[in-house]
C-alpha cells in the first residue's frame, strides 16, 4: 500500500509550541470541528484521557489517539520546533492497519523519512515533501512470517559429531541448530539438552574404550514443528505459543531458508506506540 494512501487531509497543521496533546487540544487553525481529527481529539479529551506517545526520532513524535479501539486509530508525526524557529507542525494519517503492519513498518518508516522531512525549509515547501516523501515509500499492511524471519546463517548435517555441534552452538551463542539433508531440507533440530548429557565429564561420549562419537542423525528431534515462509504472521504465532517454542524453523518448498523467533514475535505484538522514559 502506498503511504500516501494513509494520509488525511490536510496533510500538514500548523501551530505553536511543542507539546504535542497540548497541540492537538486546542485545535489547529487547519480543522473545524467535524473533522475527523477533531473528533478524535474531542473524544479522548471528553473521556480524560491522553495519548500514547512515543518518539520515532529527535524531534519525530507519534501519537495514538484512539488506542484499542475498533475505529481505525490517528497517528500524527510532529515535528517540533525546527531550524530557523519553524513552528511546531504535524503530518498525521489514519489508519487502521493490524498492530504488526504499525509495529514492523509504519512506525520504523516514518522514523526514517523523519530526516527528510526535518531538512525541509521554508515552511511553505513542508506540504510538499510530506507529499513526495509519502507517495514514494509503501507500508506492507498483512504481515508475513517472510518479512520478518532470521535468515538461516548455520546448520549441520546427519553426520556432523557432537563436538563439532558444540562448538557451533557456543560459537554462536545459540541453543538450537538444524540438521539439513542434501537438499537442504529440514531433518531435525540438535538442541542444547540433546548434547550437555553426552557431553558432560564421565558421560560416554567418546572415551579411551574407544567409543564412537554421536553424531547428529542420532540425537537430533525428528518431529518438528515448521512455519511456511507465506503464512501470516498472527497463525505463526500462535502456532509458537500453542507449542511453547521459541522459534520455528521456516521452509520454502520444504527447504529450510530461516527461524521465526519469538523475540520478533513479541516486538510485532508490543503496544504500537512505546512510551518514552519520564
Amino acid at each position: 500500500m502506498k503511504l500516501r494512501r494513509l494520509l488525511a487531509r490536510p496533510p500538514v497543521l500548523t501551530g505553536a509550541g511543542t507539546d504535542v496533546w497540548d497541540f492537538l487540544s486546542r485545535g489547529p487553525a487547519e480543522l473545524d470541528a467535524s473533522h475527523p481529527l477533531a473528533l478524535s481529539v474531542a473524544r479522548l479529551r471528553d473521556r480524560g484521557g491522553m495519548p500514547r506517545l512515543g518518539s520515532v526520532a529527535p524531534g519525530v513524535d507519534l501519537a495514538d489517539l484512539n488506542g484499542d479501539a475498533a475505529e481505525p486509530g490517528v497517528v500524527l508525526c510532529l515535528v517540533g520546533e525546527g531550524a530557523a524557529g519553524r513552528p511546531a507542525g504535524a503530518t498525521w494519517v489514519v489508519w487502521g492497519l493490524a498492530r504488526p503492519a504499525v509495529n514492523l513498518f509504519l512506525g520504523p518508516l516514518l522514523g526514517r523519512l523523519s530526516s527528510a522531512i526535518l531538512a525541509t525549509q521554508p515552511d511553505t515547501e513542508l506540504e510538499a515533501t510530506i507529499l513526495k516523501v509519502f507517495s514514494d515509500n509503501k507500508i506492507r499492511t498483512n504481515v508475513k512470517v517472510e518479512q520478518v524471519l532470521t535468515p538461516l546463517k548455520y546448520r549441520i548435517y546427519p553426520e556432523t559429531p557432537i563436538t563439532e555441534i558444540q562448538t557451533l552452538m557456543l560459537r554462536r551463542g545459540v541453543s538450537a541448530v538444524p540438521v539439513v539433508g542434501e537438499d537442504h531440507e529440514l531433518l531435525g533440530v540438535v538442541g542444547i539438552g540433546d548434547v550437555l548429557p553426552r557431553t558432560l565429564p564421565g558421560r560416554e561420549s567418546g572415551d579411551s574404550a574407544g567409543r564412537a562419537l554421536p553424531v547428529a542423525r542420532e540425537i537430533m528431534t525428528r518431529s518438528v514443528l515448521c512455519v511456511s515462509e507465506d503464512e501470516s504472521l498472527l497463525a505463526a504465532s500462535r502456532s509458537m505459543i500453542a507449542r511453547g517454542v521459541s522459534r520455528l524453523p521456516v521452509v520454502r518448498n520444504g527447504e529450510l531458508i530461516g527461524f521465526l523467533e519469538r523475540g520478533t514475535v513479541m516486538r510485532a505484538f508490543a503496544e504500537a506506540i512505546v512510551p518514552s522514559p519520564t
